[in-house]
């Protein structure tokens, strides 16, 4: 059954972009009188076929790839006098040019028409994300500015906002020459809404493989609490004393539910000196002599007697604590350790682990100025990155860097907000669709860029093998996956056939350009000989990668 199902996905999935890509190069040479003998979708024997006026349709046995053949299109065939009206390469430069780069167009533009409906239709996203702010980094300019957890955003420079996803599409497309972004805050505990100005931060950020970097726009909140997980960061901390570790989960006090780390410490505050509470508290500990990357879950009962000093001295969330350490990575090298607290990355503060990592992911070639709590006491590391080769079993030979650590490591760290209705759900569909776009893009083409810097490895050049095996898990993960997977080859066939190989739509605009420059055909031999040229240089590259997808299929198989 999983065969038949991936098969299916695979002609299907192949079918649309082809057909897509095919049906650009179609319509525009129609629209421009070149004769088309043949519009195919596959290549080999037809399976079916029918003549409709000049053109043959057909659909054919390998559903590897689909061509439109028009008149005068190979320059090694020997043209026929009668058709050279209708010839490809009797039309002007500039007409050339479009109908070679409708094919990719089409490619383009196959997303939107993907994405926009899903977005619009799917139930999945009929409620998103609210507009309440669950969590600020304490050096950035949200906190700053005087935003808090609770607060709620109502309108960005006047217009009301009510999702999370509307006040990040202001954000992210902020630029400086606007001044301050206006926010509209209701407060609890406020009678009216307050006005807040905060001025976005310009944060450069480095693609964890690709390499580039790139600046975004962010005012550093998370519309999520933080969960209760604590780190006691000073060796007297009171509940320490009451037997609280680093890294438990407050779950309640006296039975009553503890709503995130922020709502802990107001609880803590409130206690009145000497009165004794009950903490239930959540602990994961690893477990000895069996499999030590798994941890066992436990819920303790801990009687916490709140002291004159206040209940929530030495304490800290835990989320940019480290959580664990390779014994031979960079981060245990450089001298930190288990439960180390990171305040501050390069003399940038952050309270927030998402945001320190960040920092600490962004140009890893350059060492690290890491500020640290070590049992209450401030202490400086150096952390340099290590450059790792892994090779993956389906993508190839993948460049990281690796740091050695990981911070609060739960699969549940925040305390999610009630979801609200997507009422404006057009606006919504297609702001998701142009950063998907936009981003998936971005990537393609550094990824292009890197096979011939050398930052990418050819090894991850895949065909028809890998596309077949990627359409039968994506498929069988849901429409989602299958989508996604559909949207990123689309995207991708844009850019390789934009090339400029001859044979490739991309030559074929090069060829043009020249002429246009020139201001004449080039020699028809000359033409024939860059075809040629190209044919030889496809063919390699459709062997190279059918090497690849054998090799991936070998250790998928057999490792």
């Amino acid at each position: 059954m999983n065969a038949l199902l991936n098969i299916a996905a695979f002609v299907v999935l192949l079918g649309v972009l082809v057909t897509v890509h095919e049906l650009g190069h179609f319509v525009v040479a129609k629209l421009s009188k070149v004769k088309v003998h043949v519009f195919s979708i596959g290549f080999g024997k037809p399976l079916l076929k029918t003549r409709i006026g000049e053109t043959e349709y057909r659909i054919a046995m390998l559903p590897l790839g689909g061509y439109v053949r028009m008149a005068g299109a190979d320059p090694t065939e020997s043209a026929d006098p009668a058709e050279m009206r209708g010839s490809f390469l009797q039309k002007p430069p500039w007409v050339r040019i479009l109908i070679a780069m409708a094919g990719p167009a089409m490619n383009l533009l196959l997303p939107f028409a993907i994405l926009v409906p899903y977005f619009v239709m799917a139930g999945s996203h009929d409620e998103v994300t609210g507009n309440s702010i669950g969590a600020v980094d304490s050096g950035l300019p949200a906190y700053k500015a005087g935003l808090r957890p609770g607060d709620r955003i109502v309108a960005v420079d006047g217009a009301p906002v009510s999702t999370f996803w509307e006040i990040s599409e202001r954000i992210e497309s902020y630029r400086q020459s606007q001044g301050p972004l206006k926010l509209t805050v209701e407060r609890p505990g406020e009678a009216a809404p307050l006005t807040i100005e905060v001025q976005p931060e310009g944060v450069e950020q480095t693609h964890p493989i690709l390499g580039y970097k790139s600046t975004d726009y962010r005012v550093g909140y998370m519309p999520d609490a933080r969960a209760a997980d604590v780190a006691l960061v000073a060796p007297d901390a009171p509940l320490g004393a009451a037997g609280v570790k680093t890294f438990d989960r407050v779950l309640a006090i006296d039975g009553e539910a503890v709503a995130g780390y922020d709502a802990l410490e107001r609880a803590l505050a409130a206690l009145p000196a000497g009165k004794t509470v009950t903490l239930k508290v959540e602990r994961d500990t690893p477990i000895p002599d069996t499999y030590t990357f798994l941890q066992k879950r436990e819920t303790l009962e801990l009687p916490f007697t709140a002291p004159a000093t206040g209940a929530a001295a030495g304490l800290t969330h835990a989320g940019p604590c480290i959580a664990s350490l390779a014994a031979d990575g960079p981060a245990a090298k450089a001298g930190l350790q288990l439960g180390d607290c990171i305040l501050a990355v390069d003399g940038e503060p952050h309270s927030l682990a998402a945001f320190v990592a960040q920092r600490i992911a962004n140009a890893p070639e350059v060492p690290k100025s890491l500020e640290v709590l070590r049992d209450g006491q401030k202490l400086t590391v150096s952390l340099q990155l290590e450059r790792i080769v892994f090779d993956d079993a389906l993508a190839g030979e993948i460049q990281q860097w690796r740091t050695g650590l990981k911070l609060l490591n739960r699969p549940d760290p925040f305390v999610p907000q009630p979801l609200v209705a997507n009422d404006n759900r057009m606006a919504y569909a297609w702001t998701r669709t142009v950063d998907h776009v936009g981003d998936k893009l971005q990537e393609l083409v550094y990824m292009v860029g890197g096979l011939f810097t050398g930052r990418v490895s050819p090894t991850q050049l895949g065909g028809p093998l890998t596309i077949y095996t990627l359409a039968g898990m994506q498929v069988q993960q849901g429409a989602d996956s299958f989508i996604a997977l559909m949207v990123m080859l689309s995207l991708s066939l844009a850019i390789l056939n934009l090339l400029p190989v001859p044979g490739l739509d991309g030559g074929q605009v090069l060829v043009a350009a020249i002429e246009m420059v020139i201001r004449r055909p080039l020699p028809e031999k000359v033409q024939a000989g860059l075809f040629r040229i190209g044919a030889v240089m496809i063919l390699a590259l459709i062997l190279f990668a059918l090497g690849n997808d054998l090799v991936r299929q070998w250790r998928l198989h057999y490792g």
